[in-house]
């Protein structure tokens, strides 16, 4: 497999552009349940400060400004949101764009009552999203002089959202649900291994790939080196279209150099694409990416980002 070749089948594999996307109808009807769904729960029996209402049925023009440098996320979905309110949202800006301290975000205009009534959801929204673009920015350009990328975990407070701020911060997505790719991680290697040991792995990898021959991937997590070397040969023995991955976990970033130094040795690279996991931060990011992996899956990307700060002010 070219290395060309090789970049592809991981961007397919572990990023979903196309599902993340507002022209898609699912992600849309996602973003607005989303949305909806935390002002309701904001607005509970209603705003009681908007008392007397007639004082809030002007229209007015309002904007957000960013106090703080960020990569922008949720942007475009808000923008898609509040065209739903009857609020009119214009901005020079999209997702994945930079902003300075200072900048107009986002031009609202519309009712009073209406855009104070979604201000603080919205702006939630937009700092925690941008906040994860923001940091998976930082480690994608930590290891932008290799051909490995960052992606996401699961380990998500907004699931979809969280993902498409990490494409933002030109992150990938690893899988979104449990239904498009197969992951076998410590708990179920236990239970297989207390069934048949390594048979019993053998089996369910067998029988996943022939019942889903459509997942984005199907991956193994290994501890050890011999862990790793069975799994290649279980690997090995299976024929399948779908893509085969191998999660380093908590291995040294010079141990991986050296399996997959022997990989390509035994001429069983091309056929294994291969991800590093495990307490991997900005310190050492570039250390792990320049073991050889394909991807590196990060979950202080959505569980520890910091959020930016921005505010909503009436012209």
């Amino acid at each position: 497999m070219k290395q060309s070749n090789r970049i592809q089948v991981i961007h397919n594999a572990f990023d979903s552009d196309i599902e993340l996307n507002l022209s898609n109808v699912s992600y849309r009807d996602y973003v607005s349940d989303f949305f909806s769904r935390m002002i309701d729960e904001d607005i509970g029996k209603g705003d009681a400060s908007l008392t007397p209402k007639q004082f809030y049925e002007t229209s007015l023009n309002a904007k957000i400004i960013a106090k703080s440098s960020a990569i922008i996320a949720g942007l475009d979905e808000t923008i898609y949101f509040l065209s739903q309110k009857d609020l009119t949202a214009t901005s020079s800006f999209k997702n994945g764009y930079a902003i300075e301290t200072g900048n107009v975000l986002l031009h609202i205009e519309g009712k009073a009552a209406e855009i104070i009534t979604v201000e603080r959801t919205i702006l939630n929204i937009l700092q925690r999203l941008s906040g994860i673009a923001t940091l998976t920015k930082k480690y994608t350009d930590l290891i932008a002089h290799t051909n490995c990328s960052v992606t996401a975990t699961r380990k998500t407070f907004w699931g979809l959202l969280d993902k498409r701020a990490v494409q933002c911060g030109g992150g990938l997505t690893h899988r979104l649900r449990l239904y498009d790719a197969a992951m076998l991680k410590e708990n179920h290697l236990a239970i297989l291994k207390k069934s048949r040991g390594n048979q019993a792995v053998r089996t369910s990898i067998q029988k996943i790939v022939k019942k889903y021959d459509n997942l984005r991937f199907i991956e193994v997590e290994v501890t050890s080196n011999d862990e790793f070397w069975d799994i290649v040969d279980i690997f090995n023995s299976i024929k399948t279209k779908v893509p085969k991955v191998i999660m380093f976990d908590h291995f040294s970033p010079d141990k991986i150099t050296e399996l997959i130094e022997e990989l390509k040795s035994r001429n069983l690279y091309d056929q294994i694409l291969l991800e590093a996991s495990g307490n991997i931060s900005l310190e050492t990011i570039k250390s792990y990416a320049e073991s050889g992996v394909d991807v590196i899956s990060v979950g202080a990307l959505t569980h520890s980002a910091p959020s930016m700060d921005y505010s909503l002010i009436f012209d």
